[in-house]
């Protein structure tokens, strides 16, 4: 008898979830949950019946009919281009990359966030629906090509979110009708006022309307169609009836001289527009005399580096991009579409909703690895050197004052069908490209220093001089200032509101695909980046250590393999070892149960995956909160934290893994979890105060261990009197973490010691232990420690 595979879960959820209304032209009476974009009464509609996008609110001026505009524009925007989905295997079927999740989750993440920012912001009170407000909150960023997310979980049907999406689209419209603006304040909004998380919401939303458009670009033809209400590709475009180009499918890229000038960088602080925390602060910089292209690199000139094997030629590629490139076994961009046999090389383009022509003169649509590839390949054929530009270069582009004002940012002035008429693609004057020749050119003469699609930078994100978080959205920058998230700048044809901006400042992992091309720069000096020294992500670099996918896999199996999993076979000598995390959240909640201190909220610093936090709240109704400094860490905690499973390897011996499953313990109820990002030797006062706070394996692993401990010694902010701390280490130093001169005991003293000296001024002790702990290294090799784990009560 023949075995009957068991359909994948997107697969049950596709079918559990199946809905005819999913099928052909969406019923607008059913689907539009706000304004349906019907001309004459939706903002955005044109005369064509297309939907387009508004100007971003001027806040130094706009009043609540203004605001009621751009969110019904925002809302209908979202809701028109989820409605080319067809069917629910549309709605549930993973992207094949693996790299985000199905698009039931992006169909209710914007409305999601719009009740959670505000609740943070303190214009709403209470939840909508506190389930769907978890379970759509956060997404992935995964920190390499092979790390995917799985999606192993049941997601809520169509029909449900689509409620959803109607309860937040009236409760939003209520909120802004009391909610004042600049005419009721007698000034602008600021980002110190409520109103600015109505307006983050809104560019949110925004946002994700760019990056779903992606992903719905990537899945297969038979699950989209163009809505009728959507903005229609753009019409010109030079196609070819062989299917390759010839010399006048796209135009010469000839090179533009740019002169030596001052480059500044930074939004200012009282521009009448919602900014990004990220686009605030400033950077200047003197720029030396560089060449840039004239052009975007079009399909046509790409075409070129694809038939002369771009695609098979290591030596073109960056280490990173040619692992990329063969793991994916790419060998033309992701959006040409083969028009026949191999070899070949006749292509046709993949739109958002529609296979078309290959228009050559439209801009190729790649990766960061690609651009780079192809730069090294230009560079070999014309014997000079090319690069993508930085941002201070990409900056001297731009025909823009040294001040700029709100008539300078043509997004804050124009909606997308005037941007049309100007020959601008941004702001979704059109649904697709447009030739590369096609946009007016700068003073310099260059084309499509704004829209059409992002140029790909050589600068990773970074924070500018004088940058501050933004309470209202904590992370949503500085888990990207880790040298991994490549700038985009420019922005592109379905890039609206704050992204088309001339402020805009974003970012992805090199491997994702994004609506982003090609600049190329040749200059006689080394690229000046933009980017402080210190966010230059050296691969080899200590830290980056935590940020390798083996190290993540190794913490995973301590922190929430069992004893099989760990040994893979019974009675290990090291058996005794094991468990680890959990005995550390043990002896936490039976010191508090003796002490009588009611654990509330306990901060957890150097959470890694989780592990210890997990436990804690499984076995007490608290309120843990997890801080680490590795993103990879805290987004795989956060993840396990959302009920997902995490796969993972156990190494076994070489190159031999066996592949296993992380899931992490429920919270007992009334109690919960969740990680971020951040300093331990810098805690945010931001966090509040505890009634606990874990420090396990985390000082000897620290730049300034003492600094750590000093936020509970000699400062009641974030441990409260009558608070318990808990340290547990095997005080293993090494000068590769922490200067011989930081370490807590030395040649007069042992670590245990001193520490105890240190935390007398303060504490009293109330428990201590030595506990064993053990990581595997392969299966014939441990890494065995003693701990010495103390607990402490706050005087």
């Amino acid at each position: 008898m023949t075995a009957t595979a068991e359909p994948a879960m997107w697969e049950t959820n596709a079918t559990e979830h199946a809905d005819e209304r999913l099928t052909g032209r969406r019923d607008p009476g059913w689907w539009f949950t706000g304004q349906r974009p019907d001309r004459g009464t939706c903002p955005g509609v044109g005369p064509d019946g297309r939907l387009t996008s508004l100007p971003m609110p001027d806040l130094s001026v706009c009043g609540r009919d203004e605001v009621v505009d751009y969110f019904n524009n925002s809302w209908t925007l979202q809701e028109t281009l989820f409605a080319g989905l067809q069917t629910s295997e549309a709605f549930y079927r993973p992207p094949d990359h693996g790299l985000r999740h199905p698009m039931i989750f992006y169909y209710g993440h914007p409305a999601a966030l719009y009740v959670n920012k505000l609740r943070v912001s303190g214009l709403l009170e209470a939840p909508v629906d506190a389930y769907l407000e978890d379970v759509l909150e956060t997404g992935v960023d995964e920190m390499s090509w092979d790390d995917m997310s799985k999606n192993e979980m049941r997601w809520p049907s169509v029909a449900a979110v689509r409620e959803y999406r109607a309860t937040v689209y009236r409760t939003m419209l209520q909120v802004i009708e009391s909610t004042p603006f600049a005419p009721d304040l007698g000034r602008p909004v600021t980002m110190d006022d409520q109103a600015w998380a109505l307006f983050l919401a809104f560019e949110h939303d925004r946002v994700h309307l760019e990056t779903s458009s992606v992903l719905i670009r990537e899945l297969p033809r038979r699950l989209v169609r163009q809505p009728e209400e959507w903005p229609l590709p753009t019409p010109i475009g030079r196609v070819t009836e062989s299917g390759r180009p010839s010399t006048e499918s796209y135009p010469d890229n000839d090179l533009v001289t740019i002169p030596a000038g001052t480059a500044r960088l930074g939004k200012p602080w009282d521009f009448p527009s919602f900014g990004w925390d990220n686009e605030y602060g400033t950077r200047e910089q003197e720029v030396s005399e560089f060449d840039t292209a004239r052009f975007l690199v079009s399909n046509g000139e790409f075409h070129e580096f694809v038939v002369d094997g771009g695609y098979r030629r290591p030596e073109l590629w960056s280490e990173e991009g040619e692992r990329w490139r063969r793991f994916r076994n790419a060998k033309w961009p992701r959006w040409w579409v083969q028009a026949g046999p191999t070899g070949l090389h006749t292509f046709r383009l993949r739109t958002t909703f529609d296979e078309i022509d290959m228009p050559w003169d439209w801009p190729v649509c790649v990766n960061y690895h690609e651009a780079k590839a192809f730069c090294a390949w230009r560079s070999q054929k014309d014997d000079r050197t090319y690069r993508l530009p930085t941002e201070f270069e990409f900056n001297r582009l731009r025909d823009l004052p040294a001040k700029p004002t709100a008539d300078d940012d043509r997004v804050l002035r124009a909606a997308g069908d005037d941007l049309r008429a100007r020959g601008v693609n941004l702001n979704l004057a059109w649904g697709s490209e447009s030739p590369v020749d096609h946009s007016p050119a700068t003073g310099h003469g260059v084309h499509d220093v704004g829209g059409n699609l992002w140029t790909w930078s050589e600068d990773v994100a970074n924070p500018l001089e004088g940058f501050t978080v933004h309470p209202y959205y904590e992370d949503f920058s500085v888990p990207c200032f880790d040298g991994q998230h490549q700038m985009i700048l420019g922005g592109c044809f379905v890039s609206t509101g704050d992204q088309a901006s001339i402020w805009a400042r974003y970012h992805f992992r090199p491997h994702f695909l994004q609506q982003a091309g090609i600049r190329l720069v040749s200059a006689a000096e080394p690229a000046a980046s933009a980017a402080p020294p210190a966010q230059a992500a050296a691969p080899d670099r200590e830290e980056d250590r935590y940020e390798r996918h083996e190290v993540l896999d190794r913490y995973l199996l301590m922190h929430f393999g069992d004893e099989q999993d760990t040994f893979g076979r019974p009675d290990h000598p090291l058996a005794a070892a094991h468990g680890y995390p959990a005995r550390v959240a043990e002896l936490l909640v039976r010191a508090a149960a003796r002490a009588g201190t009611p654990l509330h909220r306990v901060l957890d610093v150097g959470s890694s995956v989780g592990g210890v936090a997990f436990e804690i709240a499984s076995r007490v109704p608290a309120e843990v909160v997890g801080i680490d400094r590795s993103t990879q860490f805290v987004d795989t905690a956060n993840a396990l934290a959302a009920g997902k499973t995490v796969p993972y390897e156990r190494p076994e011996q070489a190159e031999r893994s066996t592949l296993l499953f992380a899931r992490a313990p429920r919270p007992v109820a009334g109690g919960g979890v969740e990680f971020r990002t951040g300093d331990a030797a810098a805690l945010s006062p931001e966090l509040g105060s505890f009634t606990a706070v874990v420090l396990a394996n985390l000082l000897d692993r620290l730049d300034d261990p003492l600094g750590c401990l000093r936020q509970f010694i000699d400062s009641t902010a974030l441990l409260r009197p009558g608070g318990l701390l808990v340290v547990g280490s095997p005080w293993s130093w090494q000068p590769a973490f922490t200067d011989r001169q930081r370490w807590i005991g030395g040649a007069d003293q042992s670590s245990e010691q001193a520490l105890r000296r240190l935390l007398t001024e303060s504490f009293d002790l109330v428990a201590e232990s030595n506990e064993a702990g053990v990581m595997r290294d392969h299966r014939r090799h441990y890494e065995f420690f003693d701990a010495d784990v103390t607990v402490w009560r706050k005087c």
